[in-house]
């Protein structure tokens, strides 16, 4: 059986599902094969004209388009999970991300509530700043005056460190601020109206916020070019304070910058001031495999599939210190840093589930497929404002509002044409609340 991931942090828990499993009677060996992530989209779409698909995989790089469009275009095929592991699954199953037709293609490996934008921070240099690690700043201002303590005791290093190079991070990690300043939505739609508002007060001052780190000088040279894993290894020095990254911050700089890892602390998401509570709304979890519509025996790769949901497997990606497992139980038991714990128990408090227009209507996916990335978005003018080229930030936050808007009403009257059954409605939630989970029984 021939098996395709591009996620080093469950290496080692899939290496050893992958070992039981062949000491199976009804098991098989299994060809592992990792990806990298930039490249994985490529390497399906080449497998897939070459009938070379392998048997289960991620969809990595496949454009992003909704499972519906992936079944439809032939990627992939039904599961046959064990009956255990479907019982085990059954809260966290959704109609359009796991299911089309009431058949299941997929499941989620890793718990809903997460978000890009942890603050992670050096305790040591935290300490010789006179700072307390057990008391992270959580508020702007907070956050820039402890930045200026830890660079003045630094010995010339910074209180900051960015990946601005890495725009696609950088845009979601400036909506998350953005939805901690109080937007009313998520990727710059507001759920009430169904409008896109990229040039809403909360995205200018989380903006702001970012740029007056580089104004004060807060922020480490270099940053404008950087991606996560250059920005990462830098903090990971030990002469940078803060930096904000993912919950897989922990995992990655324990796997490969180890010598940091008992320095390293971590808390939730900042808010521009200390009556703001922090928030951001997060869609059901994607699945993460599936098989392939060329597998030959998908009730033996279902087998295999179902050793996913066990409650050794959720040790084995709390282990990898990634995205938190689909069973939050399972960090308890897996020796995970203080670090990851702290910045996974924040996300229990200040993430919350979206209402989402493909659980409201499946035939949203239609509109969902035409979709294509608008240039520039919003990491790439958050990188003008750093570098200069952007002079009018609201103009062209403007720009992309009204580009985000009129591609969305166009798509709408493509997918009806083409025969969908959806309009703009199935893009209102009028009785949406903030700090509140937006549940399957919303849709009923």
């Amino acid at each position: 059986m021939t098996w395709w991931d591009h996620s080093p942090n469950l290496k080692p828990i899939n290496l050893k599902t992958f070992t039981e499993f062949e000491k199976r009677p009804d098991g098989a060996k299994v060809q592992y094969t990792l990806q990298q992530t930039s490249k994985m989209g490529q390497a399906l779409q080449l497998a897939k004209q070459s009938h070379q698909l392998p048997d289960i995989t991620t969809a990595a790089g496949l454009d992003g388009l909704p499972l519906s469009s992936l079944v439809e275009g032939g990627w992939f095929q039904p599961l046959q999970l064990e009956s255990e592991a479907l019982a085990r699954l059954k809260p966290n199953l959704y109609d359009g991300f796991h299911r089309i037709d009431g058949k299941l293609y997929t499941f989620p490996l890793f718990h809903t509530r997460t978000h890009s934008t942890a603050l992670w921070f050096n305790t040591e240099l935290a300490e010789k700043a006179g700072l307390d690690p057990a008391a992270p700043p959580r508020t702007f201002d907070d956050f820039r005056a402890a930045a200026r303590k830890m660079q003045d005791a630094s010995g010339g290093g910074n209180g900051w460190i960015c990946n601005l190079g890495m725009t696609p991070r950088l845009g979601a990690q400036v909506d998350d601020l953005a939805e901690s300043c109080g937007f009313l939505g998520a990727g710059g739609q507001l759920f009430r109206t169904g409008e896109f508002a990229y040039h809403d007060p909360a995205f200018l001052t989380a903006i702001e916020f970012l740029q007056s780190m580089a104004k004060d000088k807060l922020m480490a040279p270099g940053s404008n070019t950087m991606d996560d894993k250059e920005a990462r290894a830098r903090f990971a020095t030990g002469r940078i304070g803060y930096y904000l990254d993912g919950p897989w911050c922990a995992g990655v700089i324990n796997e490969t910058l180890k010598a940091f890892s008992p320095k390293l602390g971590g808390t939730g998401l900042l808010t521009p001031d200390a009556g703001t509570k922090p928030a951001v709304y997060v869609p059901p979890t994607n699945g993460m495999y599936h098989i392939t519509a060329t597998a030959k025996d998908a009730a033996l790769a279902s087998k295999l599939l179902s050793m996913a949901t066990t409650e050794e497997y959720y040790v084995g990606i709390a282990k990898g210190m990634a995205r938190p497992p689909l069973d939050l139980k399972a960090i308890d038991k897996a020796g995970v840093l203080p670090a990851y714990k702290a910045v996974v128990d924040s996300f229990q408090t200040e993430a919350f589930l979206a209402p989402s227009r493909l659980l409201k209507n499946p035939a949203v996916s239609a509109v969902q497929a035409k979709s294509k990335p608008i240039t520039p978005g919003l990491g790439e003018i958050v990188q003008g404002v750093f570098s200069g080229d952007v002079t009018d930030l609201k103009a062209e936050l403007i720009k992309l509002s009204d580009a985000a808007n009129k591609q969305q009403d166009a798509n709408i009257a493509a997918a009806t044409k083409a025969g969908a059954k959806v309009s703009r409605d199935d893009f209102v939630f009028p009785d949406w609340t903030p700090h509140v989970d937006y549940g399957p029984e919303k849709y009923k």
